[in-house]
């Protein structure tokens, strides 16, 4: 059920990673009279390459492939996160993207309604007291594949005894 404080979007996507800013740009190219925004969780775009800072960090695809088609990649085959996060920052100005993007969003639930034929998501930010309502007709998940707020750890034999530091390659110093 919808009320004054719920914001309805014809899309909402999850993700201010390559996907989300992909589609974002797509949305804006073909469906130019659709209303959509960007729920992203962290503080800014980037995803993956945004959150793993380890040193020497890079593309392991060429971004010849990897790039956007309607932003052909110019710089080296192989590129480093900086690289590809000022490529990223380059669709985003480029195209407006960016008063679509609500940054420190997280989802907490998103539930369809087959009756009113929309997806109703549950938003919390940080520090607020109540959640957030955004209700839409499709929901594009572009969140990536890591788990950014948990990261998995495999364990191994002998973990356990291991005296060093174990560092996540999503939490390096």
């Amino acid at each position: 059920m919808k009320n004054a404080s719920t914001e309805h979007f014809d899309i909402l996507i999850v993700g201010a990673g390559i996907s989300g800013i992909g589609g974002a740009y797509h949305l804006l190219q073909e469906c130019p009279d659709k209303s959509f925004v960007i729920l992203e969780t962290m503080d800014s775009f980037g995803g993956t390459w945004k959150t793993h800072t380890y040193p020497g960090i890079r593309s392991d695809s060429d971004l010849y492939t990897f790039g956007y088609g309607f932003k052909p990649w110019t710089g080296p085959p192989i590129a480093t996160a900086e690289e590809i996060l000022d490529y990223m920052g380059e669709v985003i100005e480029e195209n407006d993207i960016s008063s679509h993007i609500r940054y420190e969003h997280t989802i907490e639930t998103a539930e369809w309604s087959s009756d009113e034929k929309c997806w109703t998501l549950k938003v919390r930010q940080p520090g607020a007291k109540e959640q957030l309502t955004f209700t839409c007709g499709f929901l594009w998940m572009c969140q990536g594949y890591y788990r950014h707020t948990d990261p998995y750890t495999p364990e191994w034999p002998g973990m356990d005894q291991f005296q060093g530091t174990v560092v996540h390659p999503q939490t390096w110093p």
